[in-house]
């Protein structure tokens, strides 16, 4: 059985340290309620869930509304994204006395020991790091992720998922940033590095974050014995697909702007748009088995290429949306 509430911390030292785990909901409430029902699971017991509701257009409202042990609901009218809703629950978090923020997408499920050892971890490293947790693919226990590098353009090149590399690694894997799948965070960091920047909206919005705290001197690390399990892919779709083209390509572009070089910068902009007219070149040739040259792929580029260029940051256009969901409906 879930205590009910998170225990109050008293004077004595045997109170564990406050964990909010946050989820952020989005017409996926059944993915939210099956990663509370894992969380039940976890062998630490200081843990809260918090669940931004982010306007939904379902019935997940309704669905989340109601009495549950642990469990904080947040509603937000309008859809904030992962990063503004992100914000509203470390504020809630804030409120109700949380010592860590775990940020876990709600299409994932922590193992029973991830939260005890991540917490004991951070409390290793008094607190000054940034920390998540191994990530694999629910269907086949794969490697997603377990850590990244910046490459010589100033961006994050994720470590190829090799089982016999993975196999060597060390118990702490130092990461140029920590997958926002499984953020780990200890509130004092937060506190000091600021919000997520939320004109990303989703994708690389944690990237940006774990880029400004290691530029405030803290270490972003792996935690090889933490386990998460991701579906991936639950709210924004496949990786061609049109939503997911539109962020990764816009903000990869944001990026850029805030921690390349103006020589790195320069050279990926213009390799972007470059790429415009080669992905439509293509598209029309026929893109043949390759789904990055289809004409719905290269339409998704070039639009988020403009809206970089008119500064539209935020939500995807609507069109968007609805390619996406054609798309979805199509594979």
């Amino acid at each position: 059985m879930i205590p009910h509430r998170l225990p109050q911390t008293s004077d004595g030292p045997a109170d564990p340290p406050r964990i909010a785990v946050v989820m952020v909901n989005w017409n996926g409430w059944q993915d939210t309620l099956t990663g509370y029902e894992s969380l039940a699971k976890s062998t630490y017991p200081a843990w809260e869930l918090i669940v931004v509701e982010n306007g939904s257009t379902d019935d997940s409202v309704t669905r989340l509304r109601g009495d549950r042990p642990r469990f904080h609901l947040v509603e937000s009218p309008t859809n904030l994204g992962f990063a503004g809703a992100c914000n509203v629950a470390v504020q809630a978090a804030r409120e109700r006395g949380a010592d860590y923020v775990y940020f876990l997408n709600n299409d994932a499920a922590a193992e029973a020991g991830t939260l005890d050892t991540l917490a004991a971890t951070s409390k290793s490293l008094d607190d000054a790091a940034v920390l998540g947790s191994v990530i694999r693919f629910s269907d086949d226990r794969s490697l997603q992720f377990w850590g990244s590098r910046q490459s010589k353009d100033g961006l994050p090149i994720w470590t190829p998922p090799s089982e016999e590399r993975f196999a060597e690694a060390p118990a702490l894997i130092e990461s140029d940033f920590i997958m926002g799948a499984s953020l780990f965070v200890p509130m004092p960091i937060l506190d000091s590095v600021g919000p997520f920047d939320d004109r990303f909206f989703l994708n690389y919005e944690e990237t940006d974050w774990c880029y400004r705290a290691r530029a405030a001197g803290h270490r972003c690390l792996v935690v090889k014995d933490a386990l998460v399990v991701h579906q991936g892919g639950a709210t924004i779709g496949p990786p061609q697909g049109p939503m997911q083209i539109y962020f990764m390509r816009r903000n990869v572009l944001l990026l850029a702007e805030k921690h390349c070089t103006p020589r790195q910068y320069a050279r990926l902009y213009v390799r972007q748009v470059l790429s415009i007219f080669s992905r439509l070149l293509r598209s029309m040739i026929g893109p043949g088995n390759d789904p990055r040259y289809s004409r719905t792929a290269s339409w998704a580029n070039a639009v988020a290429t403009r809206d970089y260029m008119f500064r539209r940051f935020g939500d995807c256009p609507p069109i968007i949306r609805a390619r996406a969901a054609k798309h979805r409906a199509s594979i």
